[in-house]
């Protein structure tokens, strides 16, 4: 069986068939369209473009504190802007949205704001260090109101706020750098003055073994132990001296003891031997001046007596005990001079009575009393050399002592002086970080650096960006069309009648026998004409509106509306 296929002229008939009812919608869809273009309120946008402007100073000289990229700064004042307290305040200042006001919050007023304003990012392609990146050159701002007034206003508040808060923003950041740097340097010369008291305390506790203090030291030491040295020579010629200068006593008072009794000798016993070791030095045992002071030796040992014995053992007690105390401390010790005193005390009165009694007869013998003053004047030196050598011993214990504590101390005076060196080398440069912040700061308020500067201002719009109406007409004309077309055919399917052969040999199954044309006479030829008329008129019409709605009305159209609407209170 063949298949039911329609022509280009079965469409054509049906067409012809269902004219109404493919028209009559077709023409009411026109028609709603051309009123919904005409009768929707025209909305106005008011445009303003920002330019970026580089830093005039070249960074080399002075750096900004703001280093973020211009899209994320102006991002970041976008969103500082576009609060619900900054849009409330815009609202009311404008009246803007006055019917809404009743109805709806504040939030969604703001909402409604931030719906109507935009921002668009001019960017240029760049290459640097071999990458395609983008740059932000400008931005645009726009605001959209049915009132051109209004749209003007509402984006020049815009730009009014964006350039403020972007020099605001910019002052903040340089500020709160330059305050930061001079807390943190502030913190670090209060550490410096800790860490310069906690010095100064320790140097004052170990004031002598300090380490830049070493070298002195061991100089000091190897100067005492050298003058220490030379006062041990100087001790040893003074005894030397003193023995010489007993001998020649003793010599000198050998003519004394010739006029004195034989029963008593002449000098202490100590004395008489000096004299003979000195004697046998020079002369051989059977001299004279040898076998006198053997004699004078003689009598002496052999007329001690008892008291003397006890007498000589507390000398010899008394002198072990002065070589004690002259260990541990110097001569001018009270203990020292104490002992001293009872040395001299038990000496005196461990002489006999003759020798007691050949010294006073000394006393008045010129060349006796001479060699005596030369003793005590060696005893005197002596006794300067001994105290000056405890001093100097005292003197090289404490060296001796603060060069031991020297390697000790250098840790911890080492270690002072490490955090020293180096909070001082931190706060160097958070003076001179703070220096160029005060410089970035200065370049901030004086708008040197970086900044937004206004090439385009919004100005009054004289044209609505919406609705387009000719797109809406056009629209609205296609889809009349095909709203007519599809009911037309809707129509048509839903029509249960057999037209023509075709349908019915599809329907029969077979071809039928005869098949008669239809008849076109003159009433049929008339009607025929009439509807092309009809048809061509009201087409024609159509087509002459929606020109004459385009062409002569789309401009000047919206400037009507605008005051027809303003006048009915509905802008």
């Amino acid at each position: 069986m063949e298949e039911d296929v329609k022509t280009l002229k079965d469409y054509l008939q049906m067409a012809r068939r269902r004219k109404y009812d493919i028209a009559i919608p077709a023409f009411l869809f026109l028609v709603v369209s051309v009123v919904v273009a005409l009768i929707l309120p025209p909305v106005y946008q008011s445009q303003a473009t920002i330019l970026i402007e580089q830093q005039q100073i070249p960074s080399d000289l002075v750096k900004s504190t703001v280093t973020s990229y211009a899209d994320e700064r102006i991002n970041l004042i976008q969103q500082r802007v576009m609060t619900v307290d900054n849009l409330t305040r815009i609202i009311d200042k404008f009246g803007l949205y006055s019917k809404e006001k009743d109805k709806l919050t504040a939030a969604e007023l703001a909402e409604q704001f931030r719906m109507s304003a935009h921002l668009e990012l001019i960017n240029a392609d760049i290459i640097s260090q071999g990458r395609n990146s983008k740059a932000t050159l400008a931005f645009k701002l726009s605001f959209d109101d049915k009132n051109p007034q209004l749209a003007q206003k509402g984006t020049n508040e815009l730009v009014t706020l964006f350039l403020n808060e972007n020099v605001r923003n910019r002052t903040e950041r340089a500020e709160e750098t330059t305050v930061f740097l001079e807390e943190e340097a502030q913190k670090f010369k209060g550490e410096i003055q800790k860490i310069e008291n906690e010095l100064a305390e320790y140097k004052e506790k170990y004031s002598g073994s300090l380490p830049e203090l070493l070298s002195a030291n061991l100089s000091s030491i190897s100067r005492i132990e050298n003058e220490i040295q030379q006062l041990n020579l100087q001790e040893k010629m003074l005894d030397e001296r003193k023995i010489s200068l007993k001998s020649q006593m003793a010599v000198a008072g050998q003519g004394l003891l010739a006029s004195t009794t034989d029963s008593h000798a002449p000098s202490s016993l100590a004395e008489l031997k000096q004299e003979q070791v000195r004697l046998l030095s020079k002369y051989s045992a059977t001299h004279p001046d040898v076998l006198r002071i053997k004699r004078q030796l003689t009598i002496l040992e052999s007329g001690q007596a008892p008291e003397e014995s006890d007498a000589s053992a507390k000398l010899q007690d008394a002198r072990q005990e002065l070589a004690k105390l002259k260990q541990h401390y110097s001569d001018n010790h009270p203990d020292v001079k104490a002992t001293q005193r009872k040395v001299d005390d038990l000496t005196d009165s461990k002489s006999p009575p003759s020798t007691r009694k050949l010294t006073d007869q000394a006393a008045s013998n010129p060349a006796f009393l001479q060699i005596k003053s030369e003793i005590d004047m060696a005893e005197v030196e002596q006794s300067s050399i001994r105290t000056h050598r405890a001093e100097l011993q005292e003197k090289l214990k404490l060296l001796e002592m603060n060069v031991s504590q020297t390697h000790q101390v250098e840790r911890g005076y080492y270690e002072l002086m490490r955090d020293l060196d180096n909070n001082k080398a931190k706060y160097n440069e958070l003076k001179a970080k703070q220096l160029e912040a005060k410089l970035a700061l200065t370049l901030e308020e004086e708008q040197k650096a970086e900044k937004f500067s206004l090439l385009e201002p919004p100005l009054l719009p004289n044209k609505p960006i919406k609705p387009n109406r000719l797109k809406i007409l056009f629209i609205g004309f296609l889809v009349s069309i095909g709203a007519g077309l599809g009911i037309g055919y809707l129509r048509e399917m839903m029509d249960g009648s057999i037209r023509g052969h075709r349908a019915l040999a599809y329907i029969a199954g077979a071809e039928p026998l005869v098949v008669v044309p239809y008849i076109e006479n003159q009433e049929d030829r008339d009607r025929t004409r009439k509807n092309v008329i009809n048809f061509s008129i009201m087409a024609g019409m159509l087509f002459l509106g929606m020109i004459v709605a385009v062409h002569m009305l789309y401009m000047p159209l919206d400037i009507l509306w605008y005051k027809a609407w303003n006048r009915l209170g509905l802008i």
